[in-house]
């Protein structure tokens, strides 16, 4: 299965560098750009599988793509394993130069060097890994399943004889014509299956170290994560097969954001004089 990792549009609090967490912020003039050129981008790319955040920037991303396709609404799966971690409800909606300010010393060190670490109305960063891994693992799911064993060959003598002891089938055949013992079976090709995920930068990042097998250097150090940048409205390429005889993960691009280039920010209408 190739999945289509898409992070969300920009959106208002990202635009004024607040902390959103579960706050439902609409996307912002730029952020609406950028979904709707992702959307052009994946206009003509079918998906046989459709995967969303429930929290409103991401749903409307989505929701532009799904559009651009000419698909009911209704295509769009919410995951709630794919929601933004949530840091502190009290936190949301603060300035996030703010926010580190406010923490004590052995705070802002519990943060960064242990993953456990959590405020009492919010989530571990050990906890937002393990949802978003499960919620990986349920999209690979349906990963394409393994090609079928060919079909045995029949016997059709059950005794043997002097000349076929063993009571092995002859197959007759036409002069120069390949018996049945030695045609090829032709092997079923299967259709790779694909997905679209959009979901928060987090997300993004670990089932991108997931692929990768380095998930551990997030639980050694949480800023690690951020070597990875995750851009609005980028696209990261993965494929995964859970389904073959070991499982496939492969990392096909990070972070194109080719699509977005020469986008800049509207500029605010002038007030009337």
């Amino acid at each position: 299965m190739q999945l289509f990792l898409v992070r969300h549009g920009q959106s208002l609090y990202n635009m004024e560098q607040r902390h959103q967490g579960w706050l439902n912020i609409a996307l912002s003039p730029l952020g609406e750009q950028q979904a709707e050129r992702i959307a052009a981008r994946l206009k003509e790319q079918s998906f046989d599988y459709i995967f969303s955040s429930p929290i409103k920037r991401c749903y409307d991303t989505c929701a532009a793509i799904v559009r651009a396709q000419n698909r009911p609404l209704s295509d769009i799966q919410v995951l709630d394993g794919l929601k933004e971690g949530r840091l502190s409800a009290a936190l949301e909606g603060q300035l996030e130069k703010d926010i580190f300010k406010s923490w004590t010393k052995e705070q802002r060190e519990s943060f960064q060097n242990d993953y456990t670490f959590k405020f009492a109305d919010g989530e571990a960063v050990k906890e937002i890994m393990e949802r978003t891994v499960a919620a990986y693992e349920y999209i690979a799911s349906f990963s394409e399943e393994a090609p079928p064993e060919p079909p045995a060959e029949e016997s059709a003598s059950p005794a043997g004889n002097a000349n076929n002891p063993a009571g092995v089938a002859q197959a007759t055949a036409t002069p120069g014509e390949p018996t049945t013992a030695e045609a090829k079976v032709e092997q079923p090709k299967i259709k790779p299956k694909t997905a679209l995920v959009v979901a928060h930068r987090i997300q993004v990042q670990l089932m991108t170290l997931q692929t990768l097998d380095a998930l551990e250097t997030v639980a050694r150090q949480q800023n690690l994560i951020d070597r990875l940048e995750i851009s609005n409205c980028s696209l990261t390429l993965l494929n995964v097969n859970l389904k073959g005889k070991r499982p496939l993960y492969q990392l096909l691009t990070a972070n194109d954001i080719s699509h977005l280039t020469g986008l800049t920010a509207p500029k605010p209408a002038e007030p009337p004089i």
